[in-house]
């Protein structure tokens, strides 16, 4: 009888350990991993950033002129392996800027940085 009872305590035991496991970032090939987009506007003026996908424009956000800022996006909102661009478009400014075709996957980073000349823009896909 009791070693019957032994075994049910032990296995109650684990199996109430294995139900509490912590919260765990998702996998990085999951579609709840995001792609992360840190901007740095080195102009004296105000840009929006904008995610630009089979023709349609997403608006990201702004960057206030001299400084930096982070975007965060599900991969699960941009479809699969669809490739996508950034457009970069000055407050009251004529000219925009769009980088090239940028291939995502969960769990990319861009870094992109705005120059004082619009058309010397670079970006960084890790």
């Amino acid at each position: 009888m009791f070693p019957r009872m032994y075994r049910l305590l032990a296995g109650l035991a684990l199996a109430g350990c294995a139900g509490n496991s912590p919260n765990v970032s998702p996998e990085p090939w999951s579609p709840d991993a995001t792609v992360t987009v840190s901007a740095e506007n080195r102009r004296s003026d105000d840009v929006v950033v904008s995610l630009v996908q089979n023709g349609h424009r997403e608006r990201l956000g702004l960057v206030t002129a001299q400084s930096k800022a982070s975007f965060s996006l599900p991969y699960g909102r941009l479809g699969n392996s669809a490739p996508a661009a950034l457009l970069v478009r000055p407050i009251g400014g004529a000219r925009a800027y769009l980088t090239e075709q940028l291939l995502l996957r969960p769990g990319t980073e861009i870094s992109l940085t705005v120059t004082p000349l619009i058309r010397q823009t670079y970006v960084w896909v890790y």
